[in-house]
């Protein structure tokens, strides 16, 4: 009995080391499947990322930019034409009467080429510029490196902002060489991306205003006695986290080349789109130390006849994150498309792109399920599509509203919604102008952006939302998912079976079932031999006349004598004298 159910315990024991096994390596081929999903970072080579400059306005249709070698060598310099599987509607080019541009909010204050904005969280509107430097095709050599001897900008290029448009602060003198990202976290924190030092720079909120009040201490004792060389000495504020080595590009763990974009979630974890010559996305926790990065460059000589992979990029351009639904969306410049991922672990989500928004988006901003971009023209193709705002519904993809001033924008760069999105800021890089949106909340107004559409019904403006190259992947994923559950199951249920025969054979057992007999009659060959018809009839006779077949047959008395049987019965005699 007690041999028999420590075998039954073994047996179940074994079933279950093997379902772990057969679950263990299944995950395995889900964790392989997951992580062919994200390119390995290639090696950086310096001739195959010498990038063009940005947008500059004045030698617009006197140079080409500059691509990379291999790119010049093997495409001529023309529109890139990709299949595309997109719905063919027709949108009106109205703007929204929802959205509209507050004209006379006007900012008395000269800027620079302007870069980026962003919102505080009281807020105010902080200002990204470069001062007197010009981003041309004169700042970088071919190795994608700055000339640090032209010394940084000596105008502050940081401008803060209030709803009203009055400069209520200003920094950043003698600290950036190229700025072009800006964005500022929920605790007021500076994350900024310098191309020309090739860096990400933390600085902290309570650190700019110490700096900042100590400055102005400078400028009055400065003032007072009358000596200008004081006041564009360099600057004592620090950042509180760098990350990149300055002015050396690269493509490793500890360099980046030409960073665009910093993206912050609210547990101090980030994203950072490196930029334009990597195009790749890297994600940091809160002190800088590297979590997950993926993509790679779209680049080679077919690259026209092919719609890029989810996991390449052609300069990833701005960041976005949707933390309520682990969103992270990236504008994917030249390749004309918005790309969300899912921000714990990377994995591809949805892609977003339209005729009517063109080849090119510039920059994102999402608020409450909607996603805010500005678009730009190609250089290829004139009056190709409207520059302006956009909004879209991040789960339908359909086109909520256009909107902008009177006329298209000239060259837009980034864009910044509130958390509520009743304001949306843009900026301009050439011609240096900050727009500010306002959002009512008119919903049949919005509604009614459509009604001179061409749809069917039903159907709104939807972006593409391609998925086709990842069919195989999103279908393998799903059915090794489900393989896992499945087997889990049956491999519950198989030793929920196990254990309940076991327990009905020791039970029977215990009582004693033939299953009992059957298992003593393997152990012994003799029992075997007798376990039959005649000899369970035999058996029975005799418990009914024990005292007639426990006689001696005088025909065998001497083997009695001889070689007596070790049973129950061995000793006749006395068997007989108690009966007697």
């Amino acid at each position: 009995m007690l041999n028999f159910q420590c075998d039954s315990q073994r047996f179940v024991v074994r079933l279950f080391l093997i379902t772990l096994t057969a679950t263990s390596t299944v995950q395995e081929k889900l964790l392989n499947q997951l992580n062919t999903a994200h390119q390995p970072p290639s090696t950086f080579q310096l001739n195959d990322y010498s990038d063009f400059r940005e947008n500059d306005e004045g030698d617009r249709g006197r140079q080409f930019p500059q691509w990379s070698q291999v790119l010049q060598k093997n495409i001529p310099f023309q529109r890139i034409d990709r299949p595309t599987n997109q719905i063919s509607v027709k949108i009106p080019d109205d703007l929204d009467p929802n959205i509209l541009w507050d004209a006379r909010w006007n900012v008395n204050y000269t800027f620079g080429q302007i870069s980026a904005v962003s919102i505080d969280p009281d807020g105010n509107i902080a200002v990204f510029h470069r001062g007197d430097r010009i981003w041309n095709s004169e700042s970088f050599n071919r190795e994608n490196k700055f000339d640090p001897t032209n010394g940084p900008i000596k105008q502050n290029t940081i401008i803060l902002l209030n709803k009203g448009g009055k400069k209520i602060l200003e920094w950043g003198e003698n600290l950036f060489y190229m700025p072009h990202g800006l964005t500022i976290d929920s605790f007021g924190n500076y994350w900024i991306t310098d191309v020309a030092l090739h860096q990400v720079l933390k600085y902290d909120a309570d650190d700019i205003k110490k700096s900042v009040n100590r400055q102005t201490m400078s400028v009055l004792h400065t003032v007072g006695n009358s000596d200008e060389k004081g006041f564009h000495r360099n600057n004592d504020l620090k950042p509180s986290l760098v990350l990149g080595i300055a002015f050396e590009p690269g493509n490793d763990d500890q360099r980046f080349c030409k960073p665009t974009a910093v993206a912050i979630q609210r547990n101090g974890d980030f994203f950072v789109s490196d930029g334009y010559c990597n195009s790749r996305i890297i994600k940091f926790n809160k002190i800088g130390e590297r979590i997950l990065h993926w993509g790679r460059k779209w680049i080679g000589p077919d690259v026209r006849h092919r719609t890029p992979p989810h996991n390449t990029f052609f300069v990833p351009h701005a960041l976005a994150v949707a933390e309520d639904l682990n969103y992270i969306f990236v504008a994917d410049r030249e390749n004309g498309r918005i790309l969300c991922f899912f921000s714990n672990n990377g994995t591809f989500h949805k892609e977003y792109t339209h005729p009517v928004i063109g080849t090119k988006v510039y920059s994102i901003s999402y608020a409450l399920g909607k996603l805010y971009l500005v678009n730009g023209r190609d250089q290829f193709i004139l009056n190709d599509v409207h520059v302006r705002g956009f909004s879209i519904d991040i789960d339908t993809g359909n086109i909520v509203s256009q909107f902008g001033p009177v006329g298209d924008m000239n060259t837009p760069h980034d864009i910044a919604a509130s958390e509520d999105g009743l304001e949306v800021y843009v900026v301009e890089l050439d011609a240096p102008r900050v727009y500010r949106f306002l959002q009512g909340s008119n919903d049949t107004i919005s509604s009614s952006y459509f009604k001179n559409s061409t749809l069917p019904k039903q159907q709104s403006a939807p972006f593409n939302d391609r998925n086709t190259d990842d069919t195989f992947f999103i279908s393998s994923h799903a059915t090794t998912t489900t393989a896992i559950l499945s087997l889990i199951t049956s491999a519950m249920f198989l030793i929920a079976v196990c254990v309940t025969v076991a327990a009905i054979i020791a039970r029977r057992r215990k009582r004693g079932c033939l299953l009992t007999v059957h298992r003593r009659m393997f152990q012994s060959p003799k029992k075997r031999e007798n376990f039959k018809l005649s000899s369970l009839l035999d058996s029975r006779t005799k418990k009914n006349y024990k005292f007639l077949d426990n006689r001696p047959n005088t025909k065998q008395f001497k083997k009695l004598n001889t070689d007596p049987e070790s049973s129950e019965d061995e000793n006749h005699e006395n068997n007989l004298t108690k009966l007697i």
